[in-house]
């Protein structure tokens, strides 16, 4: 009956975990959000879109995240964050999706302005029970001043679209990110 309990709860944290929460937050004046992907989920209709925050000299200063929440979910305005390349750069990342206290999507990387590249890695909780993490890599190539685009590592292919594959213990894949099997 324990176990029972314990997997019910599990799952509870795992559903509530690829929710992207946010706080409200604007764009900071003289900064400009460069469209990068956007990102579904399988268990709701919320849509997220990632961009990258440029400041003067094009230089980039962190992700914004805009994320219009599923019509049945509270709240049901938009939600915005902004996640500063600090917190992208440190050793830890910054957390993209919780669920009651179980950091379910992190993102951590280098960002190199001046050379018009980066690489992020994607860490996401595979299996809740166990808290097991997968972890793919995706490159940023600029193509123009303000211009910039996801590429998948393991196929060089531009991401316009991540969708959020889950299963009842956590996150099974990032489809266009991860590769598949």
């Amino acid at each position: 009956m324990k176990l029972i309990r314990l997997f019910c709860i599990l799952a509870l944290v795992v559903a509530s975990a690829i929710a992207i929460p946010a706080t409200a937050a604007t764009l900071p004046t003289g900064m400009t959000a460069v469209p990068l992907a956007t990102i579904t989920n399988d268990r709701d209709t919320s849509i997220s879109k990632i961009n990258l925050i440029l400041g003067s000299q094009a230089r980039v200063r962190g992700i914004y995240m805009q994320t219009r929440p599923s019509a049945d979910s509270e709240p049901v305005q938009d939600q915005n964050k902004i996640y500063w390349i600090g917190g992208i750069e440190s050793d830890h990342g910054v957390v993209l999706g919780q669920g009651q206290g179980v950091e379910a999507i992190l993102l951590r990387g280098d960002i190199q302005s001046e050379d018009g590249r980066g690489s992020l890695v994607i860490s996401y909780l595979n299996n809740g029970i166990f808290g097991s993490y997968n972890q793919c890599t995706v490159h940023l190539q600029r193509l123009a001043p303000r211009q910039w685009q996801l590429v998948n590592s393991y196929n060089n292919q531009p991401i316009k679209h991540i969708k959020v594959q889950t299963w009842a213990l956590g996150i099974s894949t990032l489809d266009n990110v991860c590769p598949t099997a």
